[in-house]
């Protein structure tokens, strides 16, 4: 039973409605502008009309596809779960890693980016085993998050187990962090 649970993700404001009328009205004005270019004996442009709403939708698609990263951090009173993946329905939600550490000696770690522009990194493990989390979040999101993950594991701590680390799975039919 999870004592804390902080899940991360991007800030998603398109949402598939939301994708399928704007592709519907882009597509909809793009095809009007290119048959009245047709009918003026311009037809070229109608070939040009349809990759761009190819190209548009491609771009939408992999927008809403990244939109469901998540990662899921569950903090219980000996052990510290991370998850990794894409949200999704049950059944159709995957987990791409899930690493445990024990309570009492997970370690939060934030470095500075190897270049002066670079992303910091906000990194969680212990015995040299470490997980980057926050990879979605800005600078003082990610900062924050270190301070509430600094204060969620002084807590209460609990002695710990080894640390384990599963690779790729998939989830059995249950949501995403459930």
């Amino acid at each position: 039973m999870p004592i804390t649970r902080i899940v991360i993700g991007p800030n998603a404001s398109l949402d598939v409605r939301g994708a399928l009328w704007f592709l519907g009205s882009l597509s909809a004005l793009a095809l009007l502008v290119a048959s009245v270019c047709a009918w003026f004996g311009f037809w070229p442009v109608l070939p040009f009309a349809g990759a761009e709403i190819v190209a548009v939708t491609a771009a939408v698609w992999v927008s809403l596809r990244r939109n469901r990263y998540r990662e899921v951090i569950s903090v219980d009173e000996d052990r510290v779960l991370v998850e990794i993946g894409q949200a999704g329905r049950a059944g159709n939600a995957s987990i791409d890693s899930r690493s445990e550490f024990p309570r009492a000696w997970v370690r939060v770690s934030v470095e500075a980016g190897i270049n002066r522009h670079d992303p910091s990194q906000l990194r969680l493990g212990c015995s040299g085993q470490w997980v980057e989390i926050g990879r979605c979040l800005t600078e003082d999101e990610r900062a924050a998050l270190a301070a509430r993950l600094k204060q969620v594991l002084s807590d209460k701590p609990a002695r710990g187990r080894m640390c384990a680390t599963e690779g790729t799975g998939r989830s059995a039919g249950k949501p995403f962090g459930e």
